[in-house]
């Protein structure tokens, strides 16, 4: 038998929100795009794309999720936060936790919080 190859998606730190397809992101109908060719914060469909991700109730955990994956997402919007501001908060990160280690123990700790917080505000 064969081994299988890795996973390059495999979540190692943080699992990848499960999404119900109702999320902005998951619409195919939708005119907001996700993907651009620059994220500069004053264009309108990048504002359009923030907004929509930030009325998501997965936000937190999208931020979360990409922010402990940043060499799988370093492209597009995710979790109502552009490249540039994920690089800037995953920066922080690191200068405030010393160590890659200490970075994914917060994230883990965070990511498990949004969930919690997300599921008591939908199932009161």
């Amino acid at each position: 038998m064969k081994a299988k190859p890795p996973d390059i998606l495999t979540d190692t730190i943080v699992r990848r929100p499960r999404l119900t397809g109702t999320e902005p992101c998951t619409r195919t109908e939708a005119k907001v795009q996700f993907f651009h060719a620059s994220y500069d914060t004053r264009r309108p469909e990048v504002q359009a794309a923030l907004r929509a991700c930030r009325r998501c109730p997965l936000n937190a955990e999208c931020n979360i999720w990409a922010l402990a994956r940043p060499e799988q997402v370093s492209d597009g919007i995710f979790g109502g936060t552009t490249p540039r501001q994920r690089l800037t908060q995953r920066r922080q990160l690191v200068d405030r936790c010393g160590d890659e280690a200490a970075v994914e123990n917060v994230l883990r700790r965070a990511y498990q919080q949004a969930v919690h917080r997300r599921t008591r505000n939908t199932n009161p």
